[in-house]
């Protein structure tokens, strides 16, 4: 009995492009509507939403109910247990905030693999189909279908990124939203400061054969993305696009 196939991973290798959309709500039927809807994974925020271990077991199965690829954003980048811990509950990916140096990037792979390639420890749940998949087995493939992400998000990430892209992450996402605020633009993700940042993150990706990632809220920004060579695009929070939806039509409806 084989572990779970890791099919976002499986597009990266073959040199496709991955689509995502995150949840920050514990609401399991969203990550199933989302994997219905064909996003190849869902980024389940443990950063900035309402989950906790609980949370994340139940919004894990909602991704398996609708067939993508549940990922699990952690609060922090130094954190081996909530990598460990999402992963026993059947996360296939972890997100890790905040990639700085190449030894935040290092001590994800740590705290992901099991030894002798890392230092995760052993108990794993879900991801071993609670045990119908021999422990020989598991330990043999387990690891390759582990799709590990970081965000480049602040100025110290940027000016490091020949150094944190050679330890082999399989995404390198650059995030917008706070490397803006770092550069002294808050909020203006458009700036070209923000823009020129994410192209020396996407060219050292580019060098290293390496994903980079790229948050989009539109389709003619997702377009440019994957013009641009982004490799792994996010299609903003599920949340506030209902909110957006939601608003538009009330907006006309009610004149």
């Amino acid at each position: 009995m084989p572990v779970r196939p890791n099919k976002a991973r499986q597009i990266l290798q073959s040199g496709g492009t991955i689509y995502s959309s995150s949840v920050r709500l514990p609401e399991p039927g969203m990550c199933e509507l989302l994997g219905y809807a064909g996003f190849d994974f869902v980024l389940i925020d443990g950063e900035h939403g309402a989950t906790d271990a609980v949370a994340i077991d139940r919004l894990v199965q909602g991704c398996f109910a609708g067939d993508t690829v549940p990922v699990v954003r952690v609060l922090r980048n130094d954190e081996p247990e909530a990598v460990m811990k999402a992963l026993d509950l059947g996360a296939q990916g972890v997100l890790i905030p905040h990639c700085r140096t190449a030894a935040d990037a290092r001590r994800l792979q740590d705290a992901a693999y099991y030894p002798p390639r890392g230092k995760r420890g052993f108990g794993p749940g879900r991801g071993s189909k609670w045990g119908l998949v021999p422990t020989p087995e598991y330990f043999q493939t387990i690891d390759d279908t582990i799709l590990l992400l970081a965000l480049i998000e602040d100025v110290e990430g940027v000016e490091n990124i020949d150094e944190i892209v050679t330890v082999g992450l399989d995404v390198l996402w650059v995030g917008t939203g706070d490397l803006a605020a770092d550069l002294g633009v808050p909020g203006q993700t458009d700036h070209p400061q923000v823009l020129d940042a994410a192209a020396r993150v996407l060219a050292a990706c580019q060098r290293q054969g390496v994903a980079c990632g790229f948050p989009v809220r539109d389709l003619e920004t997702s377009r440019w993305a994957r013009e641009q060579g982004y490799r792994a695009i996010g299609y903003g929070c599920a949340e506030q696009y209902v909110m957006q939806t939601a608003r538009k039509f009330l907006e006309v409806a009610k004149g």
